[in-house]
Formats: C-alpha cells, structure tokens, sequence
C-alpha cells in the first residue's frame, strides 16, 4: 500500500513537474518566437498616409499604429509590380541569379526560400490570406505556408472576416504563428465609395479643373498598350468610372479606399496580442498623374511607384513613436525579423540575404550599405528600366536599355533630369552610378521568357486578372 501510495505522489509529482517545465516553455517561446503579423496593402503610397504628414485625415489605424512603433520615412520597393517585388518581400533578395521569369505569369522559383520556409526552422505555424489572385497557388509564393488562402479581390471587410475567424479557429495554438495578410482595395479600379468620398471630394485639396483622359486599350497588343499609355495623359480603362474627368475625383476614390482599409486594419490590430510584432507596408506605390501617368503603375521607375510605408511595432527591438529617415529596402524586412527571431543563426546566414537588419540602422543612426536597387521587368521588346540611389548622397540613377535613355536626380526631386549637365559634380555621380549599376546587373542577371514555365489559367482567372488590369 506504501508503495502504491509513493508511485501515486511521484507520478502526480511529474504530472506537476512537466505541466510547469510545459508552461515555462511555451512562455520562453513566447518571449523569443512571438507571433508575427504582416499587413500588406497593395499600391499604397505613404504620402497619401496622414502619419507620413497627408494633409487629409485617411489612415487613423495605421497613424497609431505608427505611434506604438518605428516609422520608416524612405522605404522603397524593388519593383512597382506586386509578383516581381513581393520576391523581395518575402525572401529578402533581389531577382537574379536566372531563378525568375519577369512576365505577368511570374513563378517565384523553389530554389528562393521564402519567410515562411525560413520561420518553420524555429516552430512557427503560417499563413496567408491575400486578397489578391495573382499570388494563386503554382506560381510559389506559398512555399513554406501550411495555410495559403487566394480569392479574388472582395474588400477589406471581408478580407478582415476571413482573418478574425482564422485566428479564432486556427489549428497548432502551442506554435508561435506567422501570418501575412494582403489587402486589395487601393488597387484600381476603385469601389468609390459615397461616405468616404463625401470626406475629401469637396475639400478642394486638388483642382477639379485638372482634367485626365481615357484611354481605351481595345484592339492593342499589351507591348503597344503599354507604349501607348506610358506616353501620359490618360487613365487606364480599369480605373475609368463613368463619365468622370476631374483628377480630384480619382485621387479622392484612392483616398477613399486607404480609409476605408485603414477602417478594418484597426479592426484586426484590435485582435492581436500587445507582444506580436507587427509589420505593415506595400508591395509598391501609384502614380496619381506625376510624370503624366494616372492611377496605375508598372510603367516607370520614379518614386511615387517606388516609395512604400513601412510600420514595424515590437516592443523589444523597435522603440514608440520613433521615425527612421534612412533610406531603406523592401528587401530589409527579411533579415530583420529572422536576426530578431533567432540572432545567433542570422549571423551564421546572413551571406543568403541581400537586404539588411534594420536594428543596425536603429542602433548607429547610419546605413550599412551604399546603394539602393530596384527595376521594372519586362519581356522584350517591351522596356525595361533599373535604377540605384545612393543611399547618403541621396542621388538616383535610371537606365532603360531598350529606349538608350539615361536620367540622374537628386531627390526629392524627379522632374529634373541632370544626366547631361557638365558643371559640378554630376559628371561623376552619373559615371560612378552607372558604372555600379551595370556591375550589379552581372552579377543578378534575369532571364528571358523564352523558355519560361507557364502557369495553366483558366478563363474565370483570365477575367479577374482583366479586371484589374493586369492584361488586356
């Protein structure tokens, strides 16, 4: 009886005992692998947020959001195409290296290792949600995920059901979870929405005399659609509405659909956990008539189709309320989040990344690299442009081989193109740029569609893909 007794307090004993070592493990989890929260939202442009100084109140969610966390002032994309840039996104590396095919039917190759692949090394459960059907699976993008949710376009209301419910149902609750969630609703053709538009359409922040045309694509290939339409001065058929011209309606439907995201993007921060990190940002900006093109992007590779928001919230590497001016990459977020996870292994593999740890730039207020790259890529005979910033000097190089055309700024400003002045020091900044942008292009060459794998589409996809524009 003695015995039995005894058998019975050990095993109770242990019982307590792995109960306590479980409870302390899945705290220290916690505090080293807690869940992580990408928010993208397509072609969203940071100017248009009031937390980056817009003068229409659009974004109160993410303007808080910002208060909680770091804000990055210059972040730029490397591609105004979401596929080409979400590469960069979610693998921290630019293109190259012949692993991408740069036509509308993009396959992220399976040699990449995408964030979710890298996060299963430490225990994490992911998942995606994306609004948006051209990441369909087949194409990549869902290598790593354990849940990979595709539909067409619906809005942010829904998109954010979908999310709530997801986190209330998801399975493996004792693994630190990874999830990434696309919204869609700034991405033309917009919903114009009565309630919101009432907000800006009559403060007469822009000019109702500012008049755009319509272009209609009917009959055109997509090379001599895109000639066509990159000449300026029109507004490409998916975002055309009715019978209305004035620019201020258009931008004022654009603002209009960040506020009514920012709406339900609250509603899912309200949702997660206070010790998540939280990361929001863009696959790529707009053009909003800037350099003659209207509501679109994918043409060009000046900033307004480049700069993207970047909202990073962690309480133990990013401090409240702080604002980063450095300029940075879309391909930084990678190596950021995986040195935060687990630093040891980011040291030992920080060589696979082309981006850097922003808690670098954090720590010594000054950017470890020099240059910036990013590019537009096309099939030929259509154009292709790439360009490199230098990151101190703040300079920016285009080069566009098909056109032979070369442009030098310095920014802010990009309606003033320098590569043909002789006097100061431009001479030098335009051989140096170029010299480096063309050493960068050896070494991540990109391959033709000429051998490229399709992705069988059938026609409903086809349809949904027209409808945003992405083929004619």
């Amino acid at each position: 009886m003695k015995i039995n007794r005894r058998n019975k307090i050990t095993g109770i004993f242990l019982v307590l005992a792995l109960t306590i070592i479980t409870i302390v493990v899945f705290r220290i989890q916690k505090l080293f692998y807690p869940d992580i929260f990408l928010i993208t939202v397509d072609a969203l442009r940071p100017d248009h947020l009031t937390c980056y100084g817009y003068q229409r109140k659009t974004s109160p969610n993410m303007d808080n959001l910002s208060q909680q966390g770091t804000l990055f002032l210059n972040c730029y994309s490397t591609c105004p195409i979401t596929l080409q840039s979400t590469v960069g996104l979610l693998t921290g590396r630019y293109l190259g290296n012949d692993k991408y095919i740069p036509n509308w039917e993009n396959i992220l190759d399976k040699e990449f290792t995408t964030l979710a692949e890298y996060l299963k090394k430490f225990g994490y459960y992911s998942a995606a949600l994306l609004d948006n059907i051209s990441y369909e699976e087949g194409r990549g993008f869902e290598q790593g995920f354990d849940d990979f949710f595709v539909t067409p376009p619906t809005d942010a209301k829904d998109l954010t059901e979908r999310a709530l419910i997801f986190l209330q149902n998801r399975r493996h609750r004792n693994r630190p979870l990874f999830i990434w969630v696309h919204y869609m609703d700034t991405h033309p053709p917009y919903n114009f929405r009565e309630e919101y538009m009432k907000m800006f359409e009559g403060d007469r922040l822009y000019n109702n005399n500012d008049k755009i045309l319509k272009l209609k694509p009917e009959g055109l290939l997509q090379s001599e659609f895109r000639k066509k339409w990159s000449s300026g001065g029109y507004i490409p058929w998916v975002a055309f509405r009715k019978d209305r011209f004035s620019l201020n309606y258009y931008i004022a439907g654009y603002d209009s659909a960040i506020c009514y995201t920012d709406l339900y993007i609250g509603e899912l921060l309200r949702h997660i956990k206070n010790n998540a990190i939280i990361i929001l940002t863009a696959d790529h900006g707009e053009s909003l008539g800037e350099h003659n093109v209207y509501f679109n992007h994918g043409e060009n590779i000046y900033n307004e189709q480049l700069h993207i928001p970047l909202i990073i919230k962690d309480k133990r590497c990013f401090k409240e309320g702080r604002v980063i001016s450095m300029a940075i990459s879309i391909i930084d977020i990678v190596p950021t989040i995986l040195s935060r996870i687990n630093p040891l292994w980011f040291f030992f593999n920080r060589k696979h990344f082309d981006g850097i740890d922003l808690k670098l730039i954090l720590k010594n207020d000054t950017s470890p690299r020099k240059y910036i790259y990013s590019y537009v890529l096309y099939p030929h005979p259509s154009p292709s442009f790439w360009s490199i910033l230098d990151v101190k000097r703040n300079i920016k190089y285009i080069f566009c081989s098909e056109m032979n055309k070369e442009e030098l700024f310095i920014l802010p400003d990009e309606t003033s193109n320098l590569i043909n002045e002789t006097h100061s020091d431009i001479p030098v900044f335009k051989k140096e740029l170029s010299e480096n942008l063309k050493q960068w292009k050896k070494i991540y060459p990109v391959r033709s569609d000429k051998n490229s794998r399709r992705v069988s589409i059938d026609e409903h996809r086809i349809d949904i893909l027209r409808s945003l524009g992405y083929v004619q």
